[in-house]
C-alpha cells in the first residue's frame, strides 16, 4: 500500500485514540485505562504475529532493547494521558510531538553530523516548544489555576516527549536484530506486565466501568490500528514518507480538541504548532 496512505492512517488512529484518552483518563485514571487499552495491543500484536506464521529470533540484545521499548512505551503513555487529562490539549500535544529534535540531539551526541536543513528544522522545534511553554501562562485553562498546576501539567507533557525520545532509539535499535513485528509484539506484552505490576503496587482497582468499555475498546482497536500501520508503512519501498505522515499524528489530536472542545488558539499558540509541526517533518524525513 502507498507509504503516504499508511502514515496518514497511522497518525489518525494514533492523534484520535490520544484525544479519546482525554476523557477516559480524565474519569477513570491513566495507569488503569492504558492498562486496558496496552490488553487489546499485546492481544491483537500476539495474534498478528503468530498469524503471519513470523519465526521467533532469538537475540539476546535485541530482546533486551524490545523490552526497553515496550517499557518507554508504555511510560510515555501513562504520562501523556495523565497530561491530556489535565489539559489543554493544544499545550500537552505539541510537546510530546516535540520529541524528534531530541532524538537528533541524541544522535549528535554519538556522532551524528545534521545537515543545516536538520539543524533548522531542529531549532524551529525548540522555538515552538518556547512559544507553547510562554502561552500557557495566558490560556484561560490556568486562569483560576495557581502557577504550580500549570508547571505539573508542562513538566508531565515533558517527561512524556522524552519517554518517547527512549521508545523510539530502543525500538529502531531492536527491530534490525529481531525484526519489527517481533519488536512491537515483545514490546507490548512487556509493557503489560509493568502496568499490571504497577497497578498492584499501587493497589489500583482495575475494574472498569461496563458503560465505558465500549468507549475503550474503540481507544484501544485505534491505538493498535495506529502502530499496526506504521508499522506496514515501515515495511514498504519508502518507509521514511511513512515516518514523516505518522508524525503528524498530534494535528489530529490538537485538531479534535478545537472542533470537539472548542480549545481557543491564539496567534502565537498556531505559530508554535506551525513550527513543531514542520521541524517534526523534515527530522521524520531525513532519519
Amino acid at each position: 500500500m502507498n507509504p503516504v496512505v499508511l502514515g496518514l492512517l497511522s497518525a489518525a488512529g494514533l492523534g484520535t485514540a490520544d484525544f479519546l484518552a482525554r476523557y477516559s483518563a480524565r474519569r477513570l485514571g491513566a495507569v488503569p485505562v492504558y492498562a486496558f487499552v496496552l490488553l487489546i495491543g499485546a492481544v491483537v500484536s500476539t495474534l498478528w504475529f503468530f498469524g503471519s506464521q513470523q519465526n521467533i529470533v532469538w537475540s539476546p540484545l535485541g530482546c533486551v532493547l524490545a523490552i526497553m521499548h515496550g517499557l518507554s512505551v508504555t511510560v510515555m503513555c501513562v504520562l501523556l494521558y495523565e497530561g491530556l487529562a489535565r489539559g489543554p490539549v493544544i499545550i500537552v500535544a505539541p510537546i510530546v510531538a516535540a520529541h524528534p529534535a531530541f532524538v537528533l540531539a541524541v544522535n549528535v551526541g554519538m556522532g551524528t553530523r545534521p545537515s543545516v536543513t536538520q539543524w533548522g528544522a531542529m531549532i524551529a522545534i525548540i522555538a515552538g516548544g518556547i512559544l507553547i511553554a510562554r502561552t500557557a501562562d495566558s490560556h484561560p485553562h490556568f486562569a483560576s489555576a495557581n502557577r504550580g498546576e500549570m508547571r505539573k501539567t508542562l513538566l508531565i507533557a515533558s517527561a512524556a516527549c522524552l519517554a518517547y525520545v527512549a521508545l523510539l532509539l530502543t525500538g529502531q535499535a531492536a527491530a534490525p536484530l529481531i525484526g519489527e513485528l517481533q519488536t512491537l509484539w515483545i514490546g507490548r506484552c512487556s509493557g503489560l506486565v509493568f502496568i499490571v505490576l504497577l497497578l498492584f503496587i499501587q493497589r489500583q482497582n482495575m475494574k472498569i466501568p461496563a458503560t465505558w468499555l465500549p468507549f475503550l475498546l474503540a481507544q484501544g482497536l485505534l491505538d493498535s490500528a495506529g502502530y499496526a500501520a506504521l508499522l506496514a508503512g515501515l515495511s514498504t519501498a519508502a518507509p521514511h514518507i511513512a515516518m514523516v505522515m505518522a508524525s503528524t499524528f498530534s494535528v489530529f489530536t490538537v485538531g479534535l480538541a478545537i472542533l470537539v472542545l472548542k480549545e481557543p488558539v491564539s496567534r502565537q499558540h498556531a505559530l508554535a504548532m506551525i513550527l513543531i509541526l514542520i521541524g517534526s517533518a523534515v527530522l521524520a524525513g531525513s532519519t
